[in-house]
Formats: structure tokens, sequence, C-alpha cells
């Protein structure tokens, strides 16, 4: 009798294993065994992948870029990637620009004709074809956009979490830093406010088990003497530390002057990848800018 217990207890019983492989990629950020070098979402960069590993769940991504670098255009041209190429969900919160202008900015990007060409139908048979095959993809994709201005930082997160139920979102953009705001009731100065709201933001990152990339923009002085490079140095301590990876964008067809060892070319941009998985030496990725179409690409 007491051995016919003993074997319904034991039956009854449920035992959870961990496999070695899954140890083994998870310790060296690699998928043995797959076909993919990268075990993230693709950013649709290939040379940025290969560094980083694609964007990882619960990561938060930063993106220092200064003025006039093409912070607009590199986060629409991620949204493209992911989105609209790779079918994946995602969500942008925008303060500074409206729905609308990030949707025109969108199809005038993907299909290469300004929006005033395609409203008025000046198009031969061949153009309209390719131009409804292009503005479908972008019709069908699954990117949710927020451009609610002066948002604080406990709204958005509120309004991800829906968004994560009602469509599971798999990244999250944000566009940028620096307009969010932060309930404060004390006279905090604007640079505790930040590092608030990169804590909040951080927490959103692990609580929905998705990546956010977030943009901040970065005050840039230029004179004339020498290339303003970006680094580490130029973002707030909170939010270099707090970053699981920190990309900067650099032009340097910009700049009149470079600084010693830097060459000019033309529509090539320098993607400083400052920090990732636990490394924070410096690696240059090279990507191309199409001026024309205000749209990045592999290099």
């Amino acid at each position: 009798m007491e051995e016919n217990t003993l074997e319904v207890t034991e039956r009854s019983e449920v035992f959870e294993f961990t496999s070695l492989r899954e140890m083994v990629n998870q310790t060296l950020h690699q998928n043995f065994g797959e076909n993919t070098v990268f075990n993230g979402l693709s950013s649709g960069f290939t040379d940025i992948d290969k560094v980083i590993s694609g964007f990882k769940k619960g990561e938060l991504i930063t993106i220092g870029v200064n003025a006039g670098m093409g912070k607009t255009a590199f986060m629409l041209s991620l949204a493209n990637n992911i989105a609209i190429k790779n079918k994946h969900s995602i969500a942008i919160f925008s303060p500074e620009r409206s729905s609308t202008k990030i949707t025109n900015r969108l199809i005038e990007s993907e299909t290469g004709m300004s929006l005033s060409k395609l409203k008025n139908g000046k198009l031969n048979p061949r153009e309209k074809d390719h131009m409804i095959s292009l503005v479908s993809n972008i019709a069908k994709s699954n990117v949710y956009l927020d451009d609610t201005p002066n948002i604080f930082a406990d709204e958005l997160m509120k309004k991800a979490r829906q968004l994560k139920i009602n469509q599971n979102i798999e990244l999250i953009i944000i566009d940028y830093l620096e307009l969010l705001g932060a309930h404060s009731l004390d006279a905090d100065s604007r640079e505790e406010q930040l590092s608030t709201i990169v804590h909040q933001i951080k927490d959103i990152a692990r609580e929905l088990n998705i990546p956010v990339v977030l943009f901040s923009q970065i005050p840039g002085n230029f004179n004339g003497f020498g290339s303003p490079r970006p680094s580490l140095k130029n973002i707030p301590v909170s939010l270099a530390e707090l970053s699981d990876v920190v990309m900067f964008l650099h032009r340097t067809d910009l700049f009149p002057n470079l600084s010693e060892g830097e060459t000019r070319q033309q529509n090539l941009v320098d993607v400083i990848i400052g920090k990732f998985q636990e490394h924070n030496e410096e690696v240059v990725v090279p990507v191309r800018f199409i001026e024309s179409l205000a749209k990045f690409t592999d290099f």
C-alpha cells in the first residue's frame, strides 16, 4: 500500500530542467546551433548586430545624437527595418514630431517619392504599382505611434503596458529623453529628474521584457575647430550606467575641420558603439546615409 502511494506521488510531481545549451547561450550571449549571429531583434544594420548581438529583451539601448546628425532619419530607419521589413510589433513615442509627420517621412523614405507626387497621382503605371506595393507594406506593419507632447514618464509606462497586453509589442522607441517630463514635488534639478526618468524607462524594459531604444539629444557646439566626436562623457552619468548599450551617430562630412587621424567621407556616418555587453571599449561601425531619402542603410 505504501509503495503504491509513493508511486502516485512521484507521478504527480512536475520537474523543471534547464538545458546546458540554453545556459551556454545565455553565458556567451550567442545562439550556438542556430544560423543567426545575434540573439536579439535585428536592428537591420548587419555590422551593428554583429557587435551588440541585436536588441535584446529587457535591455535599454541609448542612442546619443548631436543636433543635425540625422536623429529622426536613423529612428525611422530602425522602425522600417524592424517593423516593416521584419514584421515585428513596435511602439514609437515621439513628443517631438506628430504621428502624421512620422508617417509622411516613412512613406517618402520607403517609396523614394515626395508625398505631393503620391497624392497627386502623377505616376506612370510602373511607378504606381511599385508605390502601391511599398505603401501596402507600411500600412500592414504593426507600428503604434504616440505623439503626446510633454508626456510624463509614468504616463508613457502605463501606455507601454497597455500596448504590451493588447498588441504584444516587441520593442519601444522613445524620441527623445530630454522631452519627457517627471512628476516631482521637490525642486529637483533637471539632471536629477532625467535620472529618475531613465530609471523608470529601464524598469519598463525589464518589466515588459522587451528592448527599449532611447534617443538622447546631445548639446553640440559646432564652431569648426575639430570634430565634436561624441563619447560616454557627453551623456549624463546615470544614463551611461543604466544603459546596456550606448551608441552615437557621428557625421564627419558635416565639419570643415577634422581631428588628427580622421578622414571625411561623403554620406558615410560613424556609429560609435561606446558600451555593449559589459564592455566599455569603443567600436566604430560605418553606415551609409542617403540624404535624398533621409534614410540610413548598411555600408
